[in-house]
């Protein structure tokens, strides 16, 4: 699997500096720092930073506000940000690109407000479904999240894992912001005939919180910081790719994510391949007509139709313990690759799952065609073929599908336990 690299030419290394400030203030430290790092030394520098009061030094002008997140293209996003040049505060938080930042400051912090007690009492009402900063600060950090993680990671890179994949390598990009990869992801999505979806919601419920949203081709991965980018991400193309008719789109368990898109953000799912619904509709079809006492797991289907061993679907395991132990970590800014990849396993296996339930959807009618074909071959060659039968009688070769049927009916008897509802009660696996 490669994981993606951003689009701009890496920069030369800087040296960031720690020096005192005037001697108004003695007593407070500034960090003095040099846009110019190579990548990975930015992150590290500025992740530190998160939630600090910092003042960025552009071409444009001098600005300072709280540093809400770094995204791996050299963008800054700020919040409660004000123009030292004219002194107003500016709406919203802002984004300012690598490109155009010439220093970036730590400001010295102003002194705490007295608040009054309406102020103080918690705000529930959210409009874009984003969490405060607040909220973030108090969420897990990164070196906390490779802590919990550890352990998983190293039983899920094994080789065997990923056997059940393509030869193909699966490469994934991260989208946190509109420019310069999110119009590229949607115009490649949008070519698409067939793309699988998954998503991490903190509070699986309408009153939850989408943090991302995996979309899949068949060999990239593409994960839309829903949290970051909030409802604009729909709206500027998302949306017209969840509700093409012309793209098929792969799920396992479409209610939840559909119904939350529906009602938050106003999208309509439309052309849907749902795995689980394709799992029942496959029992059916092999006991004769009747329903399982309870749906499957991804896991369950991924072992039932592409043949795979315990250990090769494990990571999926993993995934729903994490979701269930730590499920705010989604939330936490920037996200860990171990976390990134987790996303990626999570939505890349659907694909493959869509075509072997077809396969087997089809197996009935390719066991009739066979028969259909071979058996007019046969009664030619006895000399029993007569021209006379008519198009509308039902041929003999036609008629087994309910011999068929009967047969599977009375197996399913044997091998399962039929509830009080007329279910067969299906084993876990």
């Amino acid at each position: 699997m490669k994981s993606s690299r951003p689009l701009t030419d890496l920069m030369p290394i800087p040296r960031p500096g720690v020096h005192q400030r005037s001697q108004n203030h003695p007593k407070i430290r500034e960090l003095t720092y040099s846009f110019s790092m190579d990548l990975v030394a930015e992150r590290e520098f500025l992740s530190k930073l998160i939630g600090r009061n910092i003042k960025i030094t552009t071409v444009h002008g001098c600005f300072q506000g709280e540093l809400f997140h770094i995204d791996a293209a050299r963008a800054i996003m700020l919040t409660n940000v004000k123009d030292l040049s004219t002194g107003t505060t500016l709406p919203g938080p802002k984004l300012f690109f690598g490109h155009v930042i010439l220093k970036v400051e730590t400001a010295a912090e102003e002194p705490p407000k007295r608040v009054s007690q309406e102020q103080k009492e918690p705000n529930n009402e959210r409009n874009d479904g984003a969490l405060s900063l607040e909220e973030m600060k108090s969420a897990l950090d990164t070196k906390e999240f490779s802590a919990a993680a550890a352990p998983i990671m190293k039983q899920m890179w094994n080789v065997e894992i990923m056997k059940y994949s393509d030869e193909e390598d699966i490469n994934y990009v991260l989208i946190d912001q509109f420019q310069p990869m999110f119009g590229l992801a949607i115009r490649h999505l949008k070519n698409q005939k067939v793309l699988s979806l998954s998503a991490v919601a903190v509070d699986m419920s309408l009153h939850g919180k989408l943090c991302c949203l995996q979309v899949a081709t068949k060999s990239w991965v593409y994960i839309f910081d829903i949290h970051l980018l909030g409802p604009g991400v729909f709206k500027n193309g998302l949306q017209m790719v969840l509700e093409d008719k012309g793209i098929l789109k792969v799920i396992h368990d479409c209610r939840w994510l559909g119904n939350f898109l529906s009602q938050r953000y106003s999208v309509m799912l439309t052309n849907v391949f749902d795995t689980q619904v394709a799992d029942v509709y496959l029992f059916s079809m092999e006991t004769g007509g009747f329903l399982p006492s309870r749906t499957s797991t991804v896991r369950e289907c991924l072992t039932r139709y592409l043949n795979l061993s315990s250990s090769q679907v494990s990571f999926l395991t993993f995934v729903e313990t994490f979701n269930k132990d730590n499920p705010n970590i989604w939330c936490s800014r920037p996200l860990p690759t171990d976390a990134l990849k987790l996303l990626v396993v999570d939505v890349i296996h659907l694909l493959d799952l869509r075509s072997a339930m077809l396969d087997a959807m089809l197996k009935d009618y390719t066991l009739l065609v066979d028969g259909y074909l071979n058996g007019n071959r046969l009664r030619t060659s006895a000399g029993f073929f007569s021209s006379e039968t008519t198009s509308t009688e039902l041929p003999e070769e036609l008629q087994q599908l309910s011999v068929l049927q009967q047969r599977r009916r009375e197996q399913a008897l044997k091998d399962y336990q039929v509830n009080s509802r007329g279910f067969l009660e299906r084993a876990e696996k």
